[in-house]
């Protein structure tokens, strides 16, 4: 049977008593998608599952995306992505710790990413975590005048174009002209009513975000420093210590998140360090609400 509690963090809920790979029904997606709604992200505990079943469980989400950087893309399996420590390509630095920066997945596409899926198959004995900030509780706590001022912006977005702290790692590199031209300016609002639930919060406010509409390059960066520091305050954010068979899911237009640290690449796919997870992500809404 299934159940959803509360992570008892800033966000998330965790769920268990499901095996997806025959127990998913129209009833389960229905309480999870009101669940992800409700908490930003889930955790779907002690799945066994191959990358097929896994894809099948990711289209009920929406049309499955292929990241604009397709040399990051599986082998057999183009919408997915090993992301992780233990593959040629993770000896790349700027491949291996990309993601250790805030960021809001395809906030840089005009057609956004709504849900991102994390499957962990091989986890660190320490380390590790994924970081999600919720950016409804965010935009709820602005004070109101800065809450009305923000209602009424867009921002321009370009993948990895925004500034970024210190302990933060330059975004993955966009390596060819072909990446480049795919990876058009857009523009976003920087509140984000939700399409399902109908709930406002901050959108995109680090990683792709480089010009506000309205504002100078200097007013930009610093408006955008100040509700980043805003919504990625502790009191905000769940860090999720993956055991392996978890499959984090959560809801991109709800939420911003991070690799809480940098890694070194793992000397053996078995090595202690050794981090492999599977991502997969989607947009528009889930199949459950087209029917």
């Amino acid at each position: 049977m299934i159940n959803i509690q509360t992570t008892g963090g800033a966000c998330g809920a965790v769920v268990s008593g499901i095996d997806l790979s025959k127990d998913l029904t129209d009833d389960i997606m229905s309480d999870l998608t009101k669940a992800l709604y409700d908490h930003r992200c889930l955790i779907i505990k002690n799945q066994e599952i191959t990358k097929d079943t896994y894809y099948q469980f990711a289209k009920q989400w929406g049309d499955l995306i292929r990241h604009v950087l397709d040399y990051l893309r599986m082998p057999g399996y183009p919408e997915m992505m090993a992301i992780g420590n233990t593959e040629e390509k993770d000896k790349d630095d700027a491949v291996r710790n990309g993601a250790a920066v805030w960021h809001t997945d395809g906030s840089y596409i005009e057609d956004p990413t709504t849900v991102t899926m994390l499957h962990a198959i091989k986890i660190p004995k320490t380390g590790g975590e994924t970081l999600i900030a919720d950016m409804v509780q965010a935009y709820e706590s602005l004070e109101p005048s800065l809450k009305s001022k923000v209602d009424t912006l867009t921002a321009k977005h370009y993948y990895g174009r925004a500034q970024f702290d210190e302990d933060e790692h330059e975004p993955v590199p966009i390596r060819t002209k072909q990446q480049a031209e795919t990876n058009e300016i857009c523009e976003k609002p920087l509140v984000l009513k939700h399409p399902v639930s109908g709930h406002k919060a901050l959108y995109a406010v680090a990683h792709s975000p480089f010009q506000i509409n309205g504002m100078t390059e200097e007013e930009t960066q610093g408006f955008l420093a100040q509700l980043k520091s805003h919504a990625t305050q502790p009191r905000f954010v769940y860090a999720h210590r993956y055991e392996v068979g978890d499959i984090l899911i959560f809801d991109t237009l709800s939420t911003m998140h991070r690799a809480k640290e940098q890694m070194d690449a793992a000397e053996t796919p078995e090595a202690d360090n050794a981090r492999l997870l599977w991502r997969l992500s989607t947009k528009g809404s889930p199949l459950i609400y087209r029917k």
